[in-house]
């Protein structure tokens, strides 16, 4: 069984055979039935028909009862085929520029994991932080974070979650035995990686999917503009997660925790020294990473004034296509089509259809009536309005996938931000860090379904280490809001 099989199977939980069934009932039955009851007073039978369309999505994606990504196709027919859009309308948000940045970050990821450069980078940061059993949990904590923000989470936590079981075990055979330490290593990894995700647009797809939705409306968010508010949320909640998850650890002998940095020490050992592959690598991500960090500079450079953040993207891609791997005895390139084609098309797909039907909303006038809707929260502390979307999203995201959770969200937001004539991103870009939040259960996340599946961790403890970071999260983006937000987004 593959690693991504393992990962499905740890989260087959989610929904069962008999939801699944009901679920492809209910779904048409409910947009069916919508259509029969007919719009409201001041909505149009095309505004209609989104509503009843988005009925169908969202049963479709909670219960899991085709792909999600399969979900995601139904704009393509539905739209067109009720008159709502044209077909080139319907299509055209699949192909968006950022669309083409995600694909480009994926497999400018897909390079690094392809010669094991994250791998490298997780072992050195983890290896160098200390021996006992809290610096170890912090070693990976650290590393997880880090990777994460470039590489997705489920990637990072593939990688380092058994290398986590690999230090436990060495241990646990020497005598130190700890449930905590156990839970607390397995699950460092698996929140870090989520957590890490924040820090960049490209961390998660959900990043990818607020930037699209508000590049839509015609509201720049740059990556460096990100970065400065992403990465403030890394410093926050790294920390709190490394204090929650290593409080109570039995004390270890100078020896049990030199036998798990010798678990770290070994494997970069079987690495071997760094090859030319990976410091080629290292050099095209570099120059990438920094060109998105700085790209506001670049662009005041002549030939430049057009350069974006897909433009890097790609750049880097093609670079990655064009420089051979200078692997002894062969012509191979950084990076080839049969590595670039594995990267995850389904969320590809998945944002596709999320920003399909968001243009919809926006051509059918169904945002603005809901804006209009909405005006009576207006004498609302912001604070107050903020607080319940973000629980909102955060039991969704706990329940349902985050981009379809964060898609169904995103239009809301958007009419509220309307309706209390404020800047749509100080409500947009916190509302998409709580999709990424979702910490409680196995089915949450990938990287949560990866701990779980390790067998050292109790549901129960999952629970309650992931409510006490949930909650953790949602004071960190209301400190980023209330701080830097106003200052960064203007």
């Amino acid at each position: 069984m593959t690693a991504e099989a393992r990962v499905e199977a740890a989260q087959e939980g989610s929904t069962g055979r008999a939801a699944r069934i009901a679920g492809l009932v209910l779904g048409p039955a409910l947009a069916i039935g919508l259509v029969l009851v007919g719009a409201p007073v001041g909505l149009s039978s095309e505004a209609w028909i989104i509503v009843c369309v988005l009925s169908l999505m969202l049963t479709w994606w909670f219960t899991e009862a085709v792909p999600i990504a399969a979900t995601a196709l139904i704009p393509l027919l539905a739209l067109p085929l009720f008159g709502v859009t044209s077909a080139a309308d319907a299509a055209s948000p699949y192909a968006d520029p950022i669309v083409f940045l995600f694909i480009g970050g994926f497999m400018i990821a897909r390079a690094i994991e392809r010669w094991n450069l994250h791998a490298r980078i997780a072992l050195q940061v983890a290896s160098r932080v200390g021996t006992n059993p809290a610096a170890l949990i912090g070693g990976f904590i650290l590393a997880a974070g880090l990777i994460s923000m470039w590489i997705s989470n489920t990637a990072t936590a593939l990688m380092l979650v058994p290398i986590a079981v690999g230090v436990i075990k060495a241990m646990a055979e020497h005598g130190y035995e700890d449930a905590r330490f156990s839970a607390g290593l397995v699950l460092g990894v698996a929140y870090a990686a989520s957590v890490g995700g924040m820090g960049t647009p490209v961390g998660s797809p959900t990043n990818v999917i607020a930037m699209g939705f508000l590049r839509a409306r015609d509201i720049e968010l740059s990556f460096g503009q990100w970065m400065l508010l992403g990465v403030p949320m890394l410093v926050l909640l790294l920390p709190g997660l490394w204090l929650l998850l290593t409080r109570g650890l039995k004390r270890a002998g100078a020896q049990d925790a030199l036998r798990g940095r010798r678990v770290l020490i070994d494997a970069l050992t079987e690495l071997g020294p760094m090859s030319v592959a990976e410091r080629r690598v290292l050099g095209v991500f570099v120059l990438v990473a920094g060109a998105w960090m700085l790209r506001e500079l670049l662009i005041l450079l002549p030939g430049l004034e057009r350069l974006s953040d897909m433009g890097i993207a790609m750049a880097g891609v093609l670079i990655l296509f064009l420089l051979p791997s200078g692997a002894r005895g062969s012509n191979s390139r950084l990076l080839d089509w049969q590595t670039a084609e594995r990267i995850p098309w389904a969320i590809v797909l998945l944002y596709g259809g999320g920003l399909s039907m968001a243009a919809a909303m926006e051509s059918t006038g169904l945002a603005i009536w809901l804006g209009e809707a909405l005006q009576g929260l207006r004498g609302l502390d912001l604070l107050l309005i903020l607080s319940v979307l973000l629980f909102v999203t955060l039991l969704a995201t706990e329940l349902m996938s985050n981009v379809a959770t964060l898609t169904a969200m995103l239009p809301i937001v958007a009419a509220l931000a309307a309706a209390l004539g404020i800047n749509p991103l100080l409500l947009v870009f916190p509302v998409s860090i709580a999709a990424s939040l979702g910490f409680m259960l196995p089915i949450a996340t990938a990287p949560n379904a990866i701990a779980y599946a390790t067998g050292y961790v109790e549901l129960k403890r999952m629970l309650r280490a992931g409510l006490a970071l949930n909650l953790l999260g949602i004071a960190a983006i209301l400190i980023v809001n209330a701080t830097l937000a106003r200052v960064v987004l203007g």
